[in-house]
């Protein structure tokens, strides 16, 4: 009776925690909603629109593309977070349509696409599981991964990949909950306060997560017969003076291209 009981309260608790439950750190807009990827926790609303955004039918920016890719095109896809989805610009102005606009200005024979695959607030892990998930059946001939340096957090969500984890809001409800705890004593013991201190902290404590997924990408690429080309943005803020000796995160550059692959194209 007691194991029945103890199961039956488990079972309700964890319908009460898939249909209440919202993990922390997710874009409260109306494009956005809860995503039945635990990994995702966050997804774009397909068919949204909102002032100058228009979110196409498969849950992205931009005009619509055919899954199957048309002959003499070449296909670009790349992930990232709120400088690749660009919500204060025009559609023509984010940087995929960008340089969409300038390949195809170029006198060639193949036609250019670059799908933009950026969702405000996602790290680096989100943008893997979103390129496996949605990116790769547009077959793309080129990632263009666009790493800032804020990509490492937030750490409490850096779960492992297992069963439970996959399939339980009350596991990874708990987790979270134990994660949260333990990074705020952290954080606390190590008197943490400034913004640089803080992108600091991040690397030190995630980057690991960050590299061994940029790593599965480069993976990913090689399988495409190509490259993986990371882009870091500088971060700009009132902690930063300059972009030359006096800036800060220079060594935190330096790390992300520490990274040991011969498959990676860095732009910094």
């Amino acid at each position: 009776i007691s194991v029945i009981s103890v199961f039956f309260i488990l079972l309700t608790a964890e319908i009460i925690m898939r249909f209440t439950w919202e993990m922390g750190g997710w874009v409260k807009r109306p494009i956005y909603r809860k995503s039945s990827n635990p990994y995702l926790r966050y997804e774009l609303v397909p068919g949204a629109k909102s002032g100058q955004i228009s979110i196409n039918s498969d849950g992205f920016r931009g005009p619509e593309y055919s899954i199957l890719k048309p002959a003499n095109t070449f296909r670009i896809i790349m992930p990232g977070d709120s400088e690749i989805f660009s919500i204060m610009l025009a559609q023509t102005d984010t940087l995929p349509s960008q340089l969409e606009n300038l390949l195809n200005q170029r006198p060639h024979f193949l036609h250019y696409e670059v799908l933009n695959f950026g969702v405000e607030g996602y790290n680096t892990l989100q943008e893997l599981e979103m390129l496996k998930t949605e990116g790769l059946k547009y077959n793309p001939d080129l990632l263009i991964l666009n790493y800032c340096l804020n990509d490492p957090e937030p750490g409490e969500y850096f779960f492992n990949k297992n069963f439970a984890m996959r399939h339980s809001a009350l596991v990874r409800y708990f987790t979270y909950r134990i994660k949260k705890t333990l990074i705020k004593r952290e954080r606390k013991r190590l008197n943490i306060k400034t913004e640089v201190e803080h992108f600091y902290y991040l690397h030190k404590e995630n980057f690991i997560h960050v590299e061994k997924a940029i790593l599965e990408m480069v993976d990913i690429a090689k399988e495409k017969g190509n490259k993986l080309v990371v882009v870091i943005f500088p971060t700009s803020s009132i902690a930063v003076k300059d972009f030359k000796e006096n800036y800060p995160y220079q060594p935190l550059h330096q790390l992300v291209k520490s990274i040991k692959s011969d498959d990676i194209i860095f732009i910094d």
